[in-house]
């Protein structure tokens, strides 16, 4: 590789190469900003003349001695005013993903790789092998039946945006934008992500290290599926990769390991039509759906024989506008863990069209809601109240997530307005950067007011929930019992935090889980057994993967399985005795005909689907949780 140029170019490669930890990253920004010889004030000045980012001198100096990674929007910033080029920033940005995702270091940079051979010339070589330049049995099993018939103008942009060279040992060593594979339905995107689609024959790491197991396991079982023959295709469409406004966390991998024990179950019996699962990548804000869904639209036709997508990703308006995209091509869509109300068949969450062949298993906020009603309602204690709410993503987008919570908190028929009509209090708080932080502090200390507040609900995601709980615990009425109401999203709550274990700070938080395994597992569960198989499936060894049994806490893992479930049911319900692939419109018919005799038996409990809406209809109440040391 030729060595980078400008200011944090040649003279820091050799530098970045070897970090290993988030400290000898941050002292290398710190050496950096030394080196162009830039003050705090000129930097706050440079990066205002930029535009994007604000870098006042308090927040840079804070970020570079604060002990954790920067974020990934600070560092490009930081780079852009210290002059380092676009190319350049390119290998530090890889590099914060590295530290990120615990991959760190990069090793030794690589030499400049040799010119490229034509594409549709290498494609003929079928033969060469590992001393070849191009080895066509080296492309991922996703391509190689679909490029020989490729337009020329495909091939073209595929050879000019990616440099191909002999790998240590054999094979291909492909330096380019498609996160080091021959695969162009994937790209490295902002901050090192890797973006788009693979059935896992692409390399097990593409998506981070978290998910190289089950990622193995599902690229084992796709091979086996494509060898016997007679499937069809199913994607998992998420955010899957971490990133610094991710809302997911840990989640994905939770949520892909229920989708793969979904996929192994389903092709146990041999039945056709066989499922092989891919998984689609919309990375972890979401801004990457636009290329994604269309490559998942170009899966409908020919070999890949896509027939249906789950997951969706959040409740926010790159999942719906994706999730019209699809329905526009007639993709029938099972929603796992999108809880929003209007967030289905409606298309009412933002007044826009609606959105058929969407279908979801998640019960929705409202649900949720009325079910926390009955129990607030147990407690006559619980007198005050005050709302805290933050509208908003990380990007500044509506978050209809947090939106409906707000609504169905606010909504008269729930009966809860009348405790914040006495409480008199309610915040918004920002998700950006360090400021929901020190808004968090402001907002708890305000529930010592005159009446303190004894109940606060909390229309925020849980990435936040542990501070906030946090400056609740440290309040200057921190003895005064508090209880906070919130949604689902509370299930990755670790519940071992100070703040809910503080005698001397009576907290406690009220929500109810997507699928809580404490209740699933509970012999007062009617459904119990199919939860117990399930969990019973997802602690054993397959392909030689085995999965954590804590994964099953948040939930995801069982709603990913049963939105997969529910997709494969409609699958085998439209294909009959038939032998060939159902169209997506016959599958997309099936997915509103659950009811009846006709129902999905999750392993989150027996479950229809409402036709007018798409959404869960269950044959039980959802129950709710409570977490902390306040017991009222």
């Amino acid at each position: 590789m030729s060595g980078l140029t400008g200011p944090g170019g040649a003279a820091w490669q050799e530098q970045l190469y070897r970090i290993e930890t988030h400290q000898e990253y941050r002292g290398l920004l710190t050496s950096l900003l030394k080196s162009v010889g830039l003050t705090l004030d000129q930097v706050a000045a440079k990066a205002a003349e930029l535009g994007g980012l604000p870098l006042p001198k308090g927040t840079v100096g804070a970020t570079l001695t604060r002990d954790k990674l920067p974020k990934a929007e600070f560092v490009q910033q930081l780079l852009r005013v210290c002059g380092v080029e676009e190319a350049d920033r390119a290998l530090w940005m890889k590099v914060w993903q590295a530290v990120a995702d615990g991959q760190a270091p990069l090793g030794e940079p690589q030499d400049e790789p040799p010119p490229e051979k034509d594409m549709p010339a290498a494609i003929e070589e079928e033969d060469a092998g590992p001393s070849g330049s191009f080895g066509w049995a080296a492309f991922p099993r996703l391509l190689r039946d679909r490029l020989r018939g490729a337009p020329r103008r495909w091939l073209v942009t595929l050879t000019a945006t990616a440099v191909v060279a002999p790998a240590v040992g054999g094979g291909l060593w492909w330096y380019s934008d498609h996160c080091g594979t021959t695969n162009p339905a994937l790209r490295t995107v902002l901050g090192g992500e890797c973006s788009g689609i693979t059935d896992g024959s692409d390399g097990h790491g593409v998506f981070g290290r978290e998910l190289e197991p089950v990622l193995a396991a599902i690229d084992a079982e796709n091979r086996a599926v494509v060898k016997e023959g007679g499937y069809v295709t199913v994607a998992l469409m998420a955010p899957l990769t971490k990133g610094s406004k991710s809302l997911t966390g840990d989640r994905a991998l939770h949520q892909v390991e229920g989708a793969f024990i979904a996929q192994y179950e389903a092709n146990k019996d041999k039945a056709y039509p066989r499922i092989r699962l891919v998984l689609a990548n919309i990375g972890s804000n979401e801004s990457e759906w636009p290329g994604v869904v269309e490559g998942l639209k170009a899966m409908t036709g020919g070999d890949d024989q896509l027939v249906a997508v789950t997951g969706m990703g959040l409740s926010q308006q790159q999942s719906i506008d994706a999730a019209r995209s699809l329905s526009k091509a007639h993709i029938p869509m099972v929603g796992d863990v999108i809880t929003a109300d209007g967030f289905d068949k409606s298309g009412a969450i933002d007044h826009g069209a609606p959105i058929p062949g969407l279908v979801r298993v998640a019960p929705n906020v409202s649900t949720q809601f009325k079910a926390l009603a009955q129990e607030v309602a147990k407690h006559p204690e619980m007198k005050a109240g005050a709302l805290v709410s933050a509208p908003e993503t990380p990007d500044g987008k509506p978050d209809f997530y947090t939106q409906s919570m707000e609504a169905a908190i606010r909504n008269p028929d729930m009966g809860l307005q009348p405790y914040l009509d006495t409480g008199g209090l309610a915040f918004n708080f920002t998700v950006e950067q360090e400021a929901e932080d020190s808004s968090l502090t402001t907002i708890a200390n305000n529930m010592c007011g005159n009446p303190k507040i004894d109940v606060v609900f909390y229309a925020g995601r849980a990435t936040y929930l542990g501070t906030f709980i946090e400056k609740l615990r440290n309040r200057p009425c921190r003895t005064t019992p508090i209880t906070v109401v919130t949604g689902s999203d509370a299930a990755t709550l670790n519940p071992k935090i100070e703040g809910l274990n503080d005698a001397g700070a009576p907290i406690s938080v009220l929500y109810v889980p997507l699928a809580d395994p404490g209740q699933l597992a509970d012999s007062a569960n009617p459904d119990q057994t199919l939860y117990l198989d399930f969990a019973t499936e997802f602690t054993t060894a397959h392909h030689g993967q085995e999965f954590d049994k804590g994964h099953l806490a948040s939930g995801w893992a069982v709603m990913s399985h049963d939105a997969l479930l529910a997709a494969r049911l409609a699958i085998r319900n439209a294909t009959g005795k038939s032998q060939t692939p159902p169209s997506i419109r016959a599958v997309g018919d099936q997915l509103y005909l659950f009811g009846g005799l006709n129902v999905v038996t999750g392993a989150g409990g027996v479950f229809g689907i409402d036709p007018q809406t798409g959404n869960r209809k269950a044959g039980h109440d959802p129950q709710v949780v409570r977490k902390g040391t306040h017991r009222p």
